[in-house]
C-alpha cells in the first residue's frame, strides 16, 4: 500500500491482529488439555506464558506440548514464538507435581 509516496508494510506485527486468548490455572500433576481445535483444524500458537504461584511451596517443571510434541520445558515461561501443531493436535500443559500455574496462550485455528 502506498500513500503520498510512503510505502506501508502490513502484516509484519502480530499485534495488529485479533487472536484467541486462552487463559487457565493448571493445578493437577500430569497432563491438562488447554485447547482442542475444531475437527480438521490446526492450532497455531503465537505466545506462550506459564508461571507458577510465587507463594507456592511446590516448584513444578512445566512442559508445554502441541500435537504430542513437547515444545517447552521450564519452571517459568514467557515466550513469543510461532509454532503450528498437526491437524487435530491439542495444546497440553504438564506439571511434574501439583501446584498452581497460571497459563496464557495467544493462538488461532487454521485450516489443514
Amino acid at each position: 500500500m502506498s500513500t503520498s509516496g510512503v510505502t506501508y508494510v502490513q502484516g509484519l506485527d502480530s499485534g495488529n491482529y485479533e487472536f484467541t486468548h486462552v487463559v487457565a490455572t493448571v493445578t493437577a500433576a500430569g497432563d491438562t488439555t488447554i485447547y482442542t481445535p475444531a475437527a480438521g483444524k490446526r492450532v497455531r500458537v503465537y505466545w506462550a506464558y506459564a508461571v507458577q504461584d510465587p507463594g507456592s511451596a511446590a516448584s513444578p517443571l512445566i512442559k508445554i506440548s502441541l500435537g504430542g510434541t513437547e515444545k517447552f520445558r521450564a519452571y517459568a515461561l514467557s515466550k513469543r514464538q510461532q509454532m503450528t501443531g498437526p491437524v487435530d493436535g491439542t495444546l497440553v500443559v504438564n506439571l511434574s507435581v501439583a501446584a498452581s500455574v497460571a497459563v496464557t496462550f495467544v493462538l488461532e485455528e487454521i485450516g489443514a
